[in-house]
């Protein structure tokens, strides 16, 4: 599963397209691919003006510690499980094609009878996680490297063309952050997973309906994905929450970080006790299921 912030409520934010029509997708000749995918690739890892590629990491917490720093923006969702792929259709053939894709090796699976083909670029999802295989993809190919503070490897990063599967939270994005503070802290045993999948399950349709019926499948998916997979956040936590917690852009009033930050510092009682800050229907159950073990 990958996560994105999108800069929503930056008006002044280089907001991406995450469906591109299909008059608009790239046409090229096979023989070029290559070099287009460098290019792309290397003006979105070292930040230039026109990066046009969507960036995602492999963490939760990534995204909302380090990216998210007001906790105001949207968190997108991509459920793919397979990186390192390009999508394409023949022209001439009228045929859609996948072929894998390694930073170690390229585009390696096309004959070279195919160069001359004209294709239409669909998608691609390419793991950019190695700072090493990275800067020699990117010289080998574009004659430049990452920039030196560039670091994909640290932000666990995967990069998209497109991504119009994606899932959003946006209204319930508070109730994400503390059902990821109370995982840091105290973890999730098979009664909470059940009790919160359950909740949110059945919740009247009335409760999104200023989000959509998506964003109840986004939040059951980072409750999964936190109960399956959550052990990797909590290999990264500390490094996060460290950097967090020692910036110097804190919020002027009590928000979902500094929530975060106080129960992990804090006594479960301790931070019960502030829970009506963090108050929708979704926040409160969490609360309750979270009580019912530890206090």
């Amino acid at each position: 599963m990958l996560f994105r912030i999108e800069d929503s409520e930056n008006s002044n934010g280089q907001h991406r397209e995450y469906s591109i029509r299909k008059e608009r997708l790239p046409q090229l000749k096979l023989a070029e691919l290559e070099g287009y995918l460098a290019e792309e690739i290397r003006k979105e890892v070292n930040n230039s003006k026109n990066r046009r590629l969507l960036s995602y990491s492999k963490s939760l917490g990534v995204c909302l510690l380090k990216y998210n720093k007001y906790a105001d923006n949207e968190l997108h969702i991509n459920k793919c499980e397979a990186y390192n792929f390009v999508y394409y259709d023949d022209v001439k053939a009228n045929k859609s094609k996948c072929k894998p894709f390694s930073l170690l090796c390229g585009l390696d699976d096309i004959k070279i009878k195919h160069k001359k083909r004209e294709i239409l670029l669909l998608n691609f999802k390419i793991d950019v996680s190695n700072n090493n295989l990275l800067d020699s993809y990117l010289r080998k190919n574009t004659g430049m490297g990452r920039k030196k503070m560039a670091s994909p490897e640290k932000d666990k990063e995967v990069l998209l063309m497109q991504s119009p599967e994606d899932m959003v939270i946006s209204t319930y994005s508070d109730s994400v952050y503390l059902l990821y503070a109370l995982y840091l802290k105290y973890g999730m045993d098979e009664s909470i997973y059940i009790n919160i999948t359950n909740m949110i399950y059945n919740l009247e349709d009335f409760r999104f309906e200023f989000c959509g019926e998506r964003e109840r499948y986004a939040l059951l998916e980072i409750v999964s994905y936190l109960y399956i997979n959550g052990i990797y956040e909590k290999e990264m936590s500390d490094r996060l929450l460290q950097d967090s917690q020692s910036s110097e852009q804190m919020s002027i009033y009590y928000d979902s970080i500094l929530q975060l930050h106080g129960i992990q510092n804090e006594s479960f009682e301790d931070s019960y006790m502030l829970r009506d800050y963090n108050d929708n229907v979704i926040s409160d159950w969490i609360w309750h299921f979270y009580a019912e073990k530890h206090m």
